[in-house]
């Protein structure tokens, strides 16, 4: 090798050294670049809006109580609004740590009465009005939301299923019975066919039957 080849030789070598070390010297102030996210990973699941618990609970109320989509509406509407009111999930408001059943049941040998029934599986129908109700897309009318009614009773004969007290689970209950319970719920306001709904702390009417038609 000449002496010039030589010389260029040296060159190569020392800047092959100087850009190693400065690599070196990068990677330790730098650090590694960041790993590059596979692409295909699946994107983490939002949490549900409505907790299902909720959507059966309410689905398996209208169904218990009534078959009239304008009753079930009203009743929905009601259990909504009074789970909110309590700050309380509305499986709790219709279960009250007992499953589900129908509004009477007995715990230790004690009648609880419970907001309303859920003991009808929920249909196909009841799940989407649920749904519907509890995402604000089905309303009662505007008169029945302004006589904002809290509870609410049906006028009926007394069930035929009894209870551990051998009593019905539903009493038979009469304009006169559902005059009486205005002193438990307030007073009347209003009524959809055989259905009768207070509100608390409304003023006591006279008569159950004079109350006015909310449907």
């Amino acid at each position: 090798m000449s002496r010039r080849d030589s010389q260029w030789a040296g060159i190569v070598a020392g800047a092959a050294g100087l850009s190693l070390v400065a690599g070196f010297v990068v990677l330790a102030v730098v650090g590694k670049p960041p790993a590059r996210k596979d692409s295909t990973e699946p994107p983490l699941a939002k949490p549900p809006v409505t907790p299902p618990d909720d959507v059966e609970a309410l689905a398996r109320c209208l169904r218990s109580e009534d078959d009239d989509p304008a009753i079930q509406i009203a009743i929905g509407w009601i259990v909504l609004q009074t789970a909110s009111r309590r700050r309380v999930s509305v499986f709790d408001l219709l279960t009250a740590g007992h499953g589900y059943g129908p509004q009477k049941v007995f715990v230790s040998g004690r009648a609880l009465i419970r907001f309303a029934a859920t003991d009808k599986p929920a249909s196909d129908t009841t799940m989407l009005l649920a749904v519907a109700l509890l995402a604000g897309t089905v309303e009662p009318p505007k008169h029945f939301q302004m006589a904002a009614p809290t509870s609410f009773v049906e006028r009926s004969k007394a069930s035929k299923r009894l209870g551990e007290d051998g009593r019905p689970l539903q009493p038979e209950t009469t304009l006169a019975r559902i005059g009486a319970l205005q002193t438990d719920f307030g007073g009347l306001v209003g009524r959809m066919g055989r259905w009768y709904f207070y509100r608390h702390r409304a003023p006591i009417v006279d008569a159950a039957a004079s109350v006015p038609s909310l449907a």
